[in-house]
């Protein structure tokens, strides 16, 4: 018969378990925000990291090449994110570093000039050329507000060993 642990081991198995959890969570997000998100030079989906800090975003774009230069989603090597170790009490950030990251998700007021040097919203310039993402140019609300975030915070507390099920 396997020997039990004390009732006073509980507190800190569950927390192991969760910031596990947590870990694999983030890296799951990482991973989607990568796959979802859109691919022209690979400077944007590279640069989505895990922090201790808020990410400030401060990388330049890679240099502008044409068009059918460009990779096709399926070549890109998505990198298994690293995540800090931090306490369940500590914050991890998720975010991106590229300097254009607010207009790549299409936040409100984020505009970049198009070929034509006019200043465009994602979604302008999305419509304006073949976007490179399936989701279309409000994919980073997609998968924020549509489930898809819920699944892999759900996944990777599963493979951590939490179930959905409710023992009574």
């Amino acid at each position: 018969m396997p020997r039990r642990k004390p009732l006073t081991e509980l507190t800190k198995d569950i927390e192991k378990k969760l910031v596990k959890g947590r870990k694999q969570a983030a890296k799951n997000i990482v991973n989607s925000l990568t796959e979802k998100g859109p691919w022209w030079t690979g400077t944007f989906g590279e640069n989505w990291i895990v922090s201790k800090n808020p990410v400030k975003a401060r990388r330049k774009r890679k240099p502008d090449f044409p068009s059918y230069m460009m990779p096709k989603p399926t070549a890109r090597q998505i990198k298994n994110a690293r995540v800090p170790n931090v306490a369940l009490n500590q914050d991890l950030f998720i975010g991106n570093r590229a300097k254009y990251a607010g207009f790549a998700i299409n936040a409100p007021g984020q505009t970049l000039p198009n070929f034509r040097g006019q200043q465009v919203t994602y979604a302008q310039h999305f419509s304006q050329s073949k976007g490179p993402t399936a989701m279309g140019p409000n994919w980073y609300n997609i998968y924020t507000e549509g489930g898809f975030i819920h699944k892999d915070i759900t996944l990777a507390f599963q493979k951590v060993g939490f179930t959905n099920k409710v023992v009574v």
